[in-house]
């Protein structure tokens, strides 16, 4: 009878055993060191972002939390007690200086970007829309309803909007000042065909044409003037209007509204000086990716080829930063020149050096409500109010009230100390 005996571990088995052990026990340092890394790389990176080893800045509107501070220094509030009130805050002060600063956020955020767009071919910010052939278009706001015509004006906001524009004419008009209201149209009401196809829309009319049809409707004396058709008609021969990566048109689309503008300013008040297409000369530049790109981490990543017109006459306010909301005077040029106050948002920014030029003396403000102050300070020959399309989605009566806080002092408006 043949005996087996019992299998027993060979020295060879025993050696791979320990080597996978040891292979896994490094495997799991390493996974162990990486996390490790991982978690604290951002903390080290709060110091290195300001020495170049995070990507660019990124478009945010936002204010960047402040350094922090332990003690506190207000007035009557001091030693221990400040220094307790600086505990309490110090938390929150924290978490929102870190969600700032944290280590190669940019970074972070531009490669999300860049694995979203270009990897998936879908937005990594709601309020983005990723058109075709690289446009980018603004979600937010409203916007993406105005495009589908998915949220018209009832009938109550629309006879709100009538009253308030009204109630301005009148008052322009007890004085001897006249009124012109401007709507600059959103990019996708010029550049529909460059939405997805994804998004459907509507048979009805959005909010800009059912607020100008109603005004004619109801014999409105309001001077309106709705850029919309002569964007449209100027976009026909093929040169584009509006940034691709940016909410706002360049400077070819702000020069159709600028002549716009200024074709209805005739018609109300003589003198002003309208400038010609032979003071400036044609210019292409290649730049960042603008705000749109910004709010996907990609204004270093992709480009906008910028159609730029550059003066060839010397400007009195050569050039405006686009989100500088302070006001801006301007002192009269040529005699016999109208003055004028102008209500604006952005999408006026590129064009007020023209304005400028077009009239005498002049103050210019960020704002949508009214100021009567301002104005019966100017006393000038108009008022120009601009709008942007995409803020017929604010009722009426809230931008009624948006007014800035200003103050004329030697001559020049100034915002109101806070307080």
């Amino acid at each position: 009878m043949e005996v087996i005996a019992p299998s027993s571990t060979t020295d060879s088995d025993r050696s791979v055993r320990v080597s996978r052990t040891r292979s896994r026990r490094i495997a799991d340092a390493l996974l162990v060191a990486i996390f490790l890394a991982g978690i604290c790389a951002p903390l080290f990176g709060v110091r290195l972002g300001n020495h170049g080893w995070d990507v660019g800045l990124l478009a945010d509107r936002r204010k960047n939390a402040e350094p922090l501070l332990l003690r506190m220094h207000e007035a009557h509030v001091s030693g221990p007690v400040a220094t307790m009130k600086a505990a309490a805050k110090f938390p929150g002060q924290f978490k929102y200086y870190l969600s700032d600063h944290f280590g190669f956020r940019n970074l972070l955020i531009q490669l999300h970007g860049m694995l979203m767009v270009e990897g998936l071919g879908v937005t990594s910010n709601q309020s983005v829309v990723l058109g075709k052939d690289g446009w980018l278009f603004l979600a937010s706001e409203g916007s993406l309803d105005d495009y589908r015509h998915a949220n018209p004006f009832t009938k109550a906001e629309l006879e709100s909007w009538r009253q308030i524009l009204e109630a301005r004419q009148r008052w322009c008009a007890a004085r001897g000042i006249a009124y012109l209201v401007v709507f600059a149209p959103s990019k996708h009401s010029i550049y529909p065909e460059e939405m997805p196809d994804v998004y459907t829309r509507l048979a009805q009319p959005s909010r800009l044409p059912q607020l100008v049809d109603y005004l004619k409707e109801n014999h409105s004396p309001v001077q309106i003037l709705d850029l919309t058709q002569p964007l449209l008609e100027a976009k026909r021969d093929g040169t584009r209007l509006y940034q691709k990566t940016d909410t706002h048109w360049n400077d070819r689309g702000a020069w159709v509204g600028y002549q716009a503008i200024m074709a209805a300013v005739g018609k109300q008040v003589p003198g002003a000086r309208v400038l010609s297409a032979s003071d400036f000369d044609a210019m292409t530049t290649v730049v960042a990716g603008m705000d749109l790109a910004g709010q996907l981490g990609l204004n270093g990543v992709l480009q906008e080829q910028r159609l730029d017109l550059k003066a060839r006459i010397p400007l009195r306010l050569p050039y405006v930063e686009q989100d500088v909301v302070e006001p801006f005077t301007v002192n009269a040029g040529a005699p016999g020149q109208p003055g004028v106050v102008v209500f604006r948002d952005s999408f006026l920014t590129q064009m007020l050096p023209w304005l400028v030029e077009s009239f005498g003396r002049g103050a210019y403000f960020w704002q949508y409500g009214f100021n009567q102050k301002t104005v019966e300070a100017e006393h000038p020959a108009i008022v120009i109010q601009e709008i942007a399309e995409r803020k017929l989605f604010i009722p009426a009566t809230v931008l009624d009230h948006d007014s800035l806080d200003v103050d004329l002092a030697n001559g020049k408006w100034e915002l109101a100390p806070a307080k």
